[in-house]
């Protein structure tokens, strides 16, 4: 469970500080772990990610900064008068010295599943009295495209990328590493949003759900290069790596569900949110979601799939998710810019 703190300015001079305390101090928020006893602290576009008993925390994925590690005190976190000045010196400096920088979204992959010899789930609807097949790989594809449009026209300096823009076969490993390859080329995040429709052996199953990897699934996500030479540190680094991308996996998994529902909630139900580690989310090293638009094994859903205007909506939906997570994530401003 995720907790989002918000709280206002309280200048202070350091001193043993409990972590809502600090907070105020530096203007910021914070989304807190409880299973890992870890959170990020969210100070305009940067990220502080700490965790509960270790002596340095984590500045935008990369910057490692050594501080007395904070510790828990009658149930509350505990950051002491060293690790209270340290962290406050870093987001001031931050702040002055590049006050419009901060983390931002280089690239957006969306990957719309199956492809080529691999149809996805196959469901059929009426038209004219006459049955017609639906292919998963078709819907999600012409989804694909129309949300790629829509965020080219309106993000022009992120690159905007298709795992596959045709009728093409692509292996699952190739789909996450297309993500992967693209992050380490351009250093800054990069968000992958993979794309599917649902089928189920219950024709009367229906509906949109947003997928994201479990808390608990651990990842490798970083090589022995950056423990600065002591192995001890690598799973500590990774950890607390681990945290950041999935507190921001979370987020955009809540964005994309809530602006699809805003956009079809009264023709599809909302299924939720929902935990599985789905081999292109797992193998990621990003912010990714995983999204079942709807079913195609349903003869409703299905009509409504294949219709043109509907797949318009459920595009705008997906557009208006990732959108809002951009300009959360960058603190770029409100809904009114875009």
């Amino acid at each position: 469970m995720l907790v989002l703190l918000l709280l206002p300015v309280l200048a202070a001079p350091a001193a043993d500080r409990e972590l809502l305390e600090l907070l105020e101090q530096i203007d910021a928020t914070c989304e807190w772990d409880p299973l890992r006893e870890a959170g990020v602290i969210l100070a305009g576009s940067d990220r502080i990610a700490f965790q509960v008993g270790t002596p340095f925390v984590l500045i935008n994925y990369t910057e490692r900064l050594d501080i007395p590690a904070p510790r828990r005190e009658n149930g509350r976190i505990v950051f002491d008068a060293g690790a209270v000045e340290a962290v406050t010196a870093a987001v001031t400096r931050m702040r002055t010295e590049r006050p419009e920088a901060g983390l931002r979204i280089a690239a957006i992959v969306l990957d719309p599943g199956h492809g080529g010899k691999d149809p996805g789930g196959v469901g059929s609807r009426t038209v004219d009295g006459k049955p017609l097949a639906l292919q998963e790989k078709d819907v999600v594809l012409q989804l694909a495209l129309g949300v790629a449009e829509r965020l080219r026209s309106v993000l022009p300096g992120k690159d905007v990328v298709l795992t596959r823009s045709d009728d093409t076969f692509i292996e699952l490993e190739a789909r996450a590493a297309t993500a992967n390859a693209l992050q380490e080329k351009l250093g800054d995040a990069v968000l992958y949003v993979s794309i599917h429709a649902n089928a189920s052996a219950r024709s009367k199953a229906n509906g949109f759900e947003v997928w994201y990897l479990p808390p608990t699934y651990r990842r490798t996500l970083i090589g022995s290069q950056d423990a600065e030479g002591d192995p001890d540190l690598l799973p500590i680094l990774n950890s607390m790596l681990e945290e950041e991308i999935s507190v921001e996996s979370v987020v955009l998994a809540r964005e994309i569900l809530q602006a699809i529902d805003a956009q079809v909630g009264t023709v599809s139900p909302n299924r939720g949110l929902k935990e599985e580690a789905w081999a292109v989310v797992r193998n990621s090293r990003m912010p990714a979601v995983l999204v079942e638009v709807g079913y195609v094994t349903n003869p409703a859903e299905a009509a409504h799939l294949a219709d043109p205007a509907y797949l318009m909506d459920l595009a705008e939906g997906l557009y208006n998710g990732i959108v809002a997570f951009v300009a959360r994530f960058e603190r770029a401003g409100s809904s009114g810019d875009r």
